[in-house]
């Protein structure tokens, strides 16, 4: 059997398993979620730093199962120092992946989404759309993608009008006062990723929520008690 190639990956989580090893949950372009054990992590410095969350990796595995062994493991670029309130985000970020995701389900696309959102995380961007762009991307990559460009009559999305979402059934226009209303200009800044202002980004954020709620079957994110 020939030597496993290296592939990129990020880490998502870990945990202590025994004294001195680590369960790392890694997202990697190939494989998708992939759960590895880095034994004797914890006694070597040098792989307790690389092994690192926001920090492009190159890493090897071998075996199956529900547990690979992490053979290898190299930053491939400079971790990203996300602090404060952005690096709530980015724990966000890898719990939704996490939360979401199937194991060694590859998604190449979500991965190259959630590298480029750390990224920008660590600059001067705006969190909220940044957020946004990547809630309403990390639905389309498993196949639940919102209706963002028509009824559910096939009318496109009219900026001046007012809709409801429905999980199952997607967008109806909303009678005056429904509750969860949400405006067209909404919608199309969600299609698009560009928000004009802090009222699309505010109902943006409650149909985001109200959807991966859904997705989640209602179990919380514990990331989500760190913006309180």
């Amino acid at each position: 059997m020939g030597t496993p190639a290296l592939q990129s990956a990020y880490v998502l989580h870990s945990r202590h398993f025994g004294d001195t090893s680590l369960v790392v949950d890694l997202l990697t372009r190939e494989q998708g979620w992939v759960a590895c054990v880095a034994k004797g992590a914890l006694a070597k410095a040098r792989s307790g730093l690389v092994l690192q969350a926001f920090r492009p990796l190159l890493v090897q595995m071998r075996g199956r199962g529900e547990l690979q062994a992490l053979t290898r493991a190299e930053p491939s670029a400079g971790s990203c120092q996300l602090v404060g309130r952005k690096l709530f985000c980015g724990l966000y970020l890898n719990e939704l992946v996490l939360r979401l995701s199937a194991r060694e389900d590859p998604h190449p696309l979500l991965f190259d989404d959630y590298a480029s959102t750390v990224q920008a995380l660590a600059s001067s961007e705006p969190v909220e759309p940044l957020l946004r762009r990547f809630e309403v991307r990390l639905l389309h990559h498993f196949g639940l993608g919102l209706a963002l460009e028509q009824d559910s009559s096939g009318r496109p999305v009219d900026a001046d009008r007012g809709y409801t979402y429905q999980i199952d059934g997607g967008l109806s226009p909303a009678a005056a006062g429904e509750r969860d209303r949400i405006s067209g200009r909404t919608l199309l800044a969600l299609r698009s990723g560009q928000f004009p202002d802090q009222q699309a980004l505010r109902e943006a954020r409650g149909l985001m929520r109200r959807v991966l709620d859904h997705h989640l079957d209602g179990r919380p994110l514990h990331s989500r008690e760190l913006f309180r």
